[in-house]
């Protein structure tokens, strides 16, 4: 992708570069507990690439959730597609930029996904309308699902070109999402937002409002708990629906995609001890029990024959 008229730059220098890839190491590491430690788990040139794009993906997120007008808001997700732009045309306007143009330069990475992700969090810059399942899974493939698929191409396949792992990423991707979505809710009712189906709601008993309140005893909160459950189930459903793709990964990038798998299933657990009750405090795993999931997860997937 060019932009008329303008010549790339000369690459970067193998400091900066270098340089670059700390910098996204360490933000990744303040920003993204449950993310930073199965990246750990990859071998340096595929971790550093891993850095890189979900930097750029916690970029475009947090303008989409950031202050602002939403069509200032979109209007900060376009000046970072420009920046896109520019960076896959061989100018990086920064250094995230750079070891995000470094990332592509060695991976097989796929410039319409990263645009997707931008597209995905422009969604959250408008009145969220999930009226059912299938809208719920467009809105997850954009802020979630595509994000699967350029992991995998950094992960790389043991047989190149299997057609599984795109579809089973974007089902992993779909899990983790929707997770992220039932141990969200307060903060999203207080941006105005509800993600889960409308037809789930109805079925249930419930309201966009009520998802946000805090849970109700007995008899009245049940139907707020049947809700949950129901949801819970369908996320673990889609994990274990994405369970193939481990297996079809290569085998030294295998553990970061299973333990962050299993991570979110333990997020599952936490919510469904709590009693369905995420609305109270935020539902965190501690270090510890991080930690004992990640490694029993990367064990488990890396000794698999």
């Amino acid at each position: 992708m060019t932009v008329p008229g303008a010549a790339p730059l000369a690459p970067p220098a193998p400091a900066e570069v270098r340089a670059a890839h700390r910098s996204c190491a360490r933000a990744v590491r303040r920003a993204a507990g449950n993310f930073y430690y199965p990246f750990l788990l990859l071998p340096a040139a595929k971790r550093r690439a891993i850095y890189a794009v979900y930097g750029f993906c916690r970029r475009a997120d947090d303008i989409a959730d950031g202050p602002g007008s939403a069509a200032e808001r979109r209007g900060g997700l376009e000046a970072l597609r420009a920046e896109l732009e520019a960076s896959l045309a061989g100018r990086p306007p920064a250094p995230a930029w750079v070891a995000l143009a470094d990332a592509v330069r060695r991976s097989p990475l796929t410039p319409a996904h990263l645009h997707t992700v931008i597209d995905g969090c422009a969604a959250d810059c408008a009145p969220i309308a999930i009226a059912t399942l299938a809208d719920l899974e467009r809105y997850c493939h954009g802020v979630a699902g595509v994000v699967g698929l350029l992991s995998c191409e950094i992960f790389g396949s043991v047989r190149p070109g299997d057609p599984q792992v795109p579809q089973l990423a974007v089902r992993l991707g779909f899990a983790m999402q929707l997770t992220n979505v039932l141990r969200d809710l307060r903060e999203d009712a207080e941006r105005g937002r509800c993600y889960l189906p409308a037809d789930d709601l109805l079925r249930f008993g419930c309201t966009a409002a009520m998802v946000g309140e805090p849970p109700r005893a007995g008899a009245e909160g049940e139907p707020l708990r049947r809700l949950m459950r129901f949801e819970v189930g369908r996320a673990r459903a889609a994990f274990d629906a994405a369970r193939p793709l481990i297996p079809r990964l290569q085998r030294d990038a295998r553990g970061c995609p299973a333990a962050l798998a299993a991570v979110y299933r333990e997020l599952l657990t936490a919510i469904e001890r709590r009693d369905y009750d995420v609305q109270s405090a935020r539902v965190r795993l501690g270090g510890t029990r991080r930690a004992r999931v990640v490694a029993g997860a990367w064990l488990a997937a890396t000794l698999r024959r």
